[in-house]
Formats: structure tokens, C-alpha cells, sequence
């Protein structure tokens, strides 16, 4: 229906929904009369409808735009299709020209005589505004490059600023070398004269624009020159030469020193709208860039020279010397290379020369270098700052050897200097560890012997008072080894004790240690069990159970199949409660117990701790039949924010032993890990909590509670993890954006690529993750940055003892620091006190978890004590 034969609703209603769409919508005769305007339209001309109705609306344009308008109008018609272009034209609403993307449609009568264009512009001046800056920044990256001179990159680059927002006289000013006047760099469309009065004018507060913001370091807007106060004493001068208005940014190194100011001036008073502002905060930074790059370009040429002279004075004297003698910079670079240097480590003296030291070293003192440098200028001494010490050299064709390295410091030319005195002691250092393997080590064997074991169980014991940590001792022997002697001869039973060597250190952790005694005694140190006896115990029993298989399994010796078991006693431990060799003694004693018990079996000293380990086997043995009998249950701990809201729970597992009662998560948890149960384990206790998500959301009090889950590495690493968590949240209808999985830092030890795959495809649907125990780990900040995170969580151990350890309150505040620069909330847990509460609050901690506020209970408590 033509426009003009609109029932009147129907046209009020129209009318309506265009003023409401913010694109500029219009229709106009073929004659170029206004028949409709809508409000985006009225607001870019500057015009209201009703006065321009009917009418054409050439007098809101300068005469080429309306001309070019109309020429337009023709070619659409004479297309008699829709047509797309760019226009430049005049917005009031601006007070300048814009470039807006019009859409011109034609209509045609009965006949097919034009009638009506509708037509449409969106606004993309700041769109074409900022592809042509990131333009212009582009060929002024491409010039330095080129190494072109200062000058020329900052002229065209102000030149290209000034094509991109017609009417800005772009200037740039440089701060001498003091800091404290203001020279001339370019200003391409600046009078001369007005340039020169300027040159070397002081910097200051009223100092104009420019003076005042590299004075204070801040942008320095000045919309009218006239009437502004910081130009009281230039006014004059810059209205002398057309010049109305100046917004002036001060140009900032990358360490911060302000190096000038990039200012815009224009003809006639006027204020930056925020795309113009952010255009010349970016082209200031450029213009530090660009700066930075030529001085540190002229710096590097004067630095290259002085390092030619002064390498060349020196390497004569240094070829001379017996020893290895390499001399560094406070940079780390070598500045001098001996003949016996390059002898040692194989490098030409071109091949070093200016390179980094590190190259010449291993990791992790490569990655250090900088650090030990930094240790040695801090020290203050002007002589020998390091005793000669002994370290890994690495050389050229990438081998490691040992070095005897003794470090000096001088002062050359008013800067310091590092001498370093190489020696190889390959030689020496073999003689040493072969003295050492034949006072340490098992000759047949290769093992620690008596000697280096007792030397390390006392070791243990004192790392296991310093932790609390349980740590066992394995007396073990062959069953009927004198037998295999006196049938096949000593020949052959060196060789069970070779093989039995290597299936020994199979069963057993790197940190942990196999040695042998003598004949067919072995014993077994087991480092870092458990905090808690009957766990050690029953991780014990576990490396004694994998022994027991290992072992039993066929030998192939010199052509003859033999079988051979061994007999095992246990000993656990815990500081140094007793002497060690008592604690070896009771480790024998075990021994024959187990052979008094039918050999091929391990036995604890203490016939408690062999009753526990019972107990440990009954419930791993129940373990799996656990969820058949709904003996695990769910109970859930409150979590609040500062104002003390619920904002979330966490899931806690519990296990309601028939005949044990209630058996603690640090007890069936490992065990669960340890048999693999624990996949099954996990997969039931996120479908509980997801169901019990779902009926949350049913109640407005807790609809919006996010429910925190743990999630053991083992899960993590299953390869159907995702979608199991998947499958989980499809079949209870629970919202993912609720549900945060808290993984704990050992998840990340191995294969954390994949870790982070799983994590980010989880993160797509919703899923949120916890890093738990943060801050009792070591690798959580080797992928911190890279872990698709919302929070991490404090450990209870660090709030425990807040209020009472200096240590602990450092920890728990570098903690929410971190979390913070991450952009992440922070949680604690274990909070049981007010004083607690209130730290944590002071140091910025988000959320609270702990007995202070309610103890972990089953959901449908914890909704009546909320209710309540």
C-alpha cells in the first residue's frame, strides 16, 4: 500500500517502529521531497520533520552532497533494483561531514513511473575511522623496520592522523634530556612561526596543553584556548595563528618516562568525542614505540662499538691463561673467550662472542643466569664474590661434563665485569664417583649397600619429623636361595640377584630406595606415606602385595627356568621414634614371620599394624560393593560471600560402613584412587549432586546456588570423562553454569595439555573450575594463566593458624593477590573462627567456607536451616 493511503493506525504504529530502529530510515518522491523521516534520521540532519515535510531538504547539505544525492536517486531508478553504497554527508548532529552505508530501494506506479526510493544510512565514520588508523599505525611499523630516520616515520604518521580526522593539526613535542622543556619533533600542518615561538618552552602547570601534560603525566583536554586557564599566558599566541582549541596526551615509555606529547589542534573550539580520544591515546603509544625503537637503535650501534675495542684489548692477555677465562657483562653477555675456553667447550671465539652465557650452561641455571648476576652486584664486593664450586658445563655438541668454575667481579670503565675461571675435572670427577660407588654401592648389583642405606633412612626420619609423613622399612629375602647356590652354583644365583634388583626398583616410586645388604637380603625405603598410620600402612601393603606378584613371576637364568619367592617384614616409622638399626632389626623380625607364616607373603612388625592392614583390606574388599548398598551418601557445607549471603555449597562424600560406621574420605578415598574404583565413585557422587542441583533450582532461596563438586585427576584423566560429565547433566536437567568442578593441583602433574582440552571443552557449556588446596602444591603456577579458572581456594591449612602465624597470613594474602591478577575469585576453606573471617575479609578474600558458619549436613537440613 503506497505510503500516502495509510489507515491512520496503521501509519502511527509504522512511524513508531522506525523512530525505535537507530539506523536513519527515510522515503522521498522522485522529485526528492521528504515524505518520512524516523527519529534517527530528524537527529542526524538536525531537522524536525514536520518542518521540512513535503519539501525537498537541500538546504541541510552543502550543494555538491545534494547534487550527488539526486544523481544517485536516477541511477536506482534507472537500475530498478536495489543499491548499496558509501556517502560522505553533513550531520548536524556532528557539526561535520560522516560517512554513512546507504541502502536505496525503488517504488513505481501502475504504469512504471518512478515514485518513492525508501532508503536507509547507517553511520560507520568511526568504523572507517579506525581501519584507516590501523592503516596508517601499520606502514608507520612497516618504516621502522625499514629503520627509516625518526623524523620521517613521525611526519607521515601525522600526516596519515590528520587524513583520518579532517581538521586536526596533529603536533609532536620531545622532552630534552633533562626532562624539563619541550622541543620541537614535526607538526606538518602547525604554522612554522607558531612551531618556533614553542621550541624549548619549559614544562609546568599552566604551561599551555602540551607543557601541562608532560608535566603532570595526564591527558590535557582544552576545548576553548580563549577561556581556559592553562593557556592564560599562550592565548594570545595561538589565536594569533588560527589555532582554537588543542587536546594534548603525553607520550610514555614502556617503563613508564614521559618522553613528549602528542597533541591535536583545531580551528575552531571543540571537544573529542571517545573514538577520537582513543584514537590519539593509541597514536601516542605508537609514537613511544617509535621513539624507543631509534634510541635504542643508536644506543645498540655506540654499545656494539665500545664491545669491539674493548673485546679485542683483552682477548690477547686472556689466551695466554692455562685455564679456561671467560669474562661477562652485567648483561650476561660474553665479552671475552680464551683459546682454552674454546678448547673445553668447543666454541670458536666468533661463535660466543656477544651471546648470552647461559649457552654454555644446563638447565636450570641457564633459565637462572640472570638471577645469579643479580645476587653477585647486590653482594657489594669489589673481589673474589663466589668460592670455586663445582657444576655441569654444557658443550658445543650439546654434551654435559663437569667444571670447576670460580667467579670474580671488577670494574672497567665505571662498569662491572664478571671473570669466570673454568677448569675440566672429567677426569677427576670420575675417579671420585668410582671411589664413591665402591663405598656406597653393591658391586653386583649396582644398589645402595648397608652404608648408604642407613645414611638415608636416617635421612627419611628426619624429613618425616619435619612433615609428619609415615615412612616403612621392607626387610626382604629369598625363599630357598641357598638351595638354587648349592644345586646351579654362585654363578646363578648372581644372576636371580641382578634380575630381582631390577624387578625390585620396578615396583617401587623414584623418591623411594632399594637396597641390598648382602647374600639375598634386600631392603626397601619407602619415603612420604601417609599422614595417617592406617593409610600408610595399607600403602605399604600395597608396594608389598606389587613385589609379591613381580617377583613370583618365572626367571630365565642362563638357559634354566627357576621360580623364586621372597619373604617380606614391614616396619613402619614416623620421625626417629627409634634407633635405626632397631628399626631394621624389627624389620627382620617381620621377615621371619613371614616366612613362619608359609614364605611367599609380607608381615608387619606390630601385630596392631597387622591388624590394621586387615581392616584396610576388608574395606577395600567392601569398597566395591559400597554403591550397590547405598551405603555413600552426600552432605553439603555452605559457602558465603563478605555480606554473609550463600552463594554456593560444596558436595561432601561420606561413607556409612555397615559394620565400621563412618569411615573418614582421607581413608576410602586413596583406596578408591589406588584400585580404580574411583571413576565409578565420582561418576555416582556428580549425579547425586547434579540431581540435587536440579532441585534446588526449584526454590527461590537456592536456585541460584552454585554447587562445587571434587574431582579426582583420576577421573579427569578417564577418556570418556567429558562425556560422562556430559551425559550427567543431560539426564538431570541440572544448568552447568551452577555446577563448579574443584580439582586439586596434583591433577596437573601429567599429561596437563589434555587436562586443559577437557577443562575448556566443559567451560563451553557452562561448567566453572575450583583450583583446590591452592598453595600447597608446586605446579599450579607453571598453567595458572593458561586453566580455564573462575576461583581458586585457599587451603585450610594456611587459615588455621591465620590469625596466630605471620607465615600463614602472607601466604593466604599472596594467594588472593594472585587470584585476583588472574582475574578470579577466591574462597577459604576450614574458617572456624570470627578472627579468621575478619583477616580474610581485610586481605580481600571473596567467599567463606568452614565450621564458623554451619558444618557440612544432608540437603534437606540444610534447607530448613536456611528457612530457618
Amino acid at each position: 500500500m503506497p505510503i500516502n493511503k495509510l489507515a491512520a493506525e496503521d501509519f502511527d504504529f509504522f512511524r513508531d517502529f522506525l523512530d525505535a530502529l537507530p539506523i536513519q530510515c527515510f522515503v522521498k518522491d522522485a522529485e526528492g521531497n521528504a515524505l518520512l523521516m524516523n527519529k534517527a534520521c530528524e537527529d542526524a540532519l538536525g531537522v524536525c520533520f514536520s518542518a521540512v515535510k513535503g519539501e525537498k531538504i537541500k538546504q541541510h547539505f552543502p550543494q555538491d552532497q545534494w547534487l550527488r544525492f539526486l544523481q544517485r536517486d536516477l541511477l536506482v531508478f534507472e537500475a530498478h533494483q536495489t543499491m548499496a553504497y558509501e556517502e560522505t554527508y553533513f550531520s548536524a548532529k556532528y557539526g561535520q561531514n560522516r560517512v554513512g552505508y546507504v541502502v536505496k530501494n525503488p517504488l513505481y506506479d501502475e504504469q512504471g513511473r518512478p515514485q518513492f526510493i525508501i532508503g536507509s544510512t547507517i553511520d560507520i565514520t568511526e568504523q572507517k575511522q579506525l581501519q584507516q588508523q590501523v592503516d596508517n599505525e601499520l606502514e608507520m611499523l612497516k618504516l621502522q623496520v625499514a629503520d627509516a630516520p625518526l623524523k620521517a616515520v613521525l611526519e607521515q604518521f601525522t600526516r596519515s592522523f590528520e587524513a583520518t580526522f579532517p581538521g586536526t593539526m596533529c603536533s609532536i613535542l620531545l622532552l630534552d634530556e633533562l626532562g624539563l622543556h619541550l622541543k620541537h619533533g614535526v607538526a606538518p600542518s602547525l604554522p612554522a612561526e607558531y612551531c618556533a615561538a614553542i621550541d624549548g618552552t619549559a614544562i609546568g602547570l599552566g604551561v599551555g596543553s602540551c607543557g601541562t601534560a608532560a608535566y603532570t603525566g595526564q591527558a590535557t583536554i582544552v576545548a576553548d584556548i580563549a577561556t581556559d586557564p592553562l593557556w592564560q599566558d599562550y592565548a594570545g599566541l595561538a589565536l594569533s595563528y588560527g589555532l582554537a582549541s588543542c587536546w594534548s596526551i603525553p607520550i610514555v615509555s614502556t617503563k613508564g618516562r614521559i618522553l613528549g606529547t602528542f597533541a591535536n589542534y583545531h580551528a575552531h573550539p571543540c571537544s573529542p568525542q571517545p573514538a577520537e580520544l582513543q584514537a590519539i591515546k593509541r597514536a601516542a603509544y605508537l609514537v613511544s614505540l617509535a621513539i624507543e625503537h631509534d634510541r635504542a637503535e643508536k644506543q645498540l650501534a655506540e654499545d656494539q662499538k665500545i664491545l669491539q675495542e674493548t673485546a679485542q684489548h683483552t682477548q690477547t692477555i686472556l689466551d695466554n691463561m692455562a685455564d679456561g677465562v671467560i669474562t661477562i657483562g652485567v648483561d650476561g653477555l660474553i665479552d671475552s673467550f680464551n683459546a682454552s675456553a674454546s678448547r673445553i667447550f668447543g666454541f670458536q671465539l666468533e661463535e660466543v662472542l656477544g651471546k648470552n652465557v647461559s649457552m654454555l650452561m644446563p638447565e636450570p641455571h641457564a633459565s637462572h643466569h640472570d638471577a645469579y648476576l643479580r645476587h653477585y652486584l647486590d653482594t657489594g664486593e669489589q673481589r673474589v664474590i663466589g668460592l670455586p664450586r663445582e657444576l655441569e658445563g654444557r658443550r658445543k655438541n650439546g654434551s654435559l661434563f663437569p667444571m670447576r668454575l670460580s667467579v670474580s667481579k671488577t670494574i672497567r670503565a665505571g662498569q662491572a665485569m664478571f671473570i669466570g675461571l673454568v677448569s675440566d675435572i672429567t677426569q677427576e670427577y670420575q675417579r671420585t664417583q668410582e671411589i664413591h660407588r665402591l663405598a656406597f654401592y653393591d658391586s653386583l648389583t649396582g644398589l645402595p649397600n648397608r652404608r648408604l642405606l642407613l645414611d638415608r633412612i636416617k635421612k627419611a626420619m628426619i624429613a618425616s619429623a619435619r612433615s609428619g609423613h609415615y615412612g616403612a622399612v621392607m626387610f626382604l629375602d629369598l625363599d630357598h636361595f641357598k638351595q638354587l647356590n648349592d644345586t646351579h652354583g654362585h654363578d646363578v644365583g648372581d644372576v636371580l640377584l641382578q634380575q630381582v634388583s631390577a624387578r625390585l626398583l620396578s615396583c617401587v616410586r623414584e623418591s623411594d630406595s632399594v637396597a641390598r645388604l648382602g647374600g639375598d637380603e634386600f631392603v626397601i625405603l619407602l619415603e612420604t606415606l601417609s599422614l595417617h598410620e592406617a593409610e600408610a600402612a595399607n600403602q605399604a601393603k600395597v608396594v608389598a602385595t606389587k613385589i609379591l606378584e613381580t617377583l613370583g613371576q618365572p626367571y630365565c637364568l642362563c638357559g634354566i627356568e627357576h621360580l623364586s619367592t621372597p619373604s617380606i617384614g614391614i616396619v613402619l616409622f614416623m620421625a626417629e621414634h627409634m634407633p635405626m638399626e632397631e628399626l631394621l632389626k624389627k624389620a627382620d623380625v617381620a621377615m621371619y614371620q613371614a616366612k613362619a607364616a608359609g614364605r611367599n607373603t609380607a608381615c608387619f612388625f606390630d601385630p596392631e599394624m597387622q591388624a590394621v592392614a586387615a581392616i584396610q583390606a576388608d574395606l577395600e574388599k567392601s569398597l566395591h560393593d559400597a554403591l550397590t548398598r547405598e551405603s555413600f551418601f552426600l552432605e553439603y557445607q555452605m559457602q558465603l560471600d563478605g555480606a554473609g549471603r550463600i552463594v554456593g555449597v560444596e558436595a561432601l562424600l561420606r561413607w556409612q560402613h555397615p559394620t565400621l560406621g563412618k569411615v573418614l574420605p582421607e581413608v576410602f578415598i586413596p583406596m578408591a584412587e589406588e584400585t580404580g574404583a574411583i571413576v565409578l565413585l565420582g561418576q555416582w557422587v556428580l549425579k547425586q549432586a547434579c540431581q540435587q542441583l536440579s532441585v534446588w533450582a526449584q526454590y527461590p532461596q537456592s536456585a541460584t546456588w552454585i554447587l562445587a563438586v571434587n574431582v579426582s585427576g583420576l577421573q579427569v584423566a578417564h577418556p570418556n570423562f567429558v562425556d560422562m560429565v556430559t551425559a550427567v547433566l543431560r539426564e538431570t536437567g541440572a544448568n552447568p553454569v551452577l555446577l563448579r568442578m574443584e580439582l586439586t593441583e596434583s591433577t596437573l602433574q601429567k599429561d596437563v595439555e589434555e587436562v586443559i582440552d577437557k577443562m575448556n571443552e566443559l567451560s563451553a557449556l557452562g561448567v566453572s573450575f575450583s583450583l583446590d588446596h591452592f598453595g600447597s602444591g608446586y605446579s599450579s603456577l607453571l598453567y595458572l594463566k593458561r586453566l580455564p579458572l573462575s576461583q581458586l581456594k585457599i587451603d585450610s591449612s594456611f587459615v588455621r593458624g591465620l590469625h596466630l602465624d605471620p607465615s600463614d597470613a602472607t601466604i593466604a594474602q599472596a594467594v588472593i593477590s594472585l587470584g585476583h591478577g588472574f582475574g578470579l575469585s577466591v574462597i577459604a576453606e576450614g574458617v572456624e573462627c570470627v578472627e579468621q573471617r575478619d583477616m580474610l575479609a581485610s586481605m580481600g578474600c571473596n567467599t567463606f567456607q568452614g565450621h564458623l558458619f554451619g558444618h557440612p549436613m544432608p540437603a534437606a537440613q540444610l534447607i530448613q536451616y536456611v528457612e530457618g
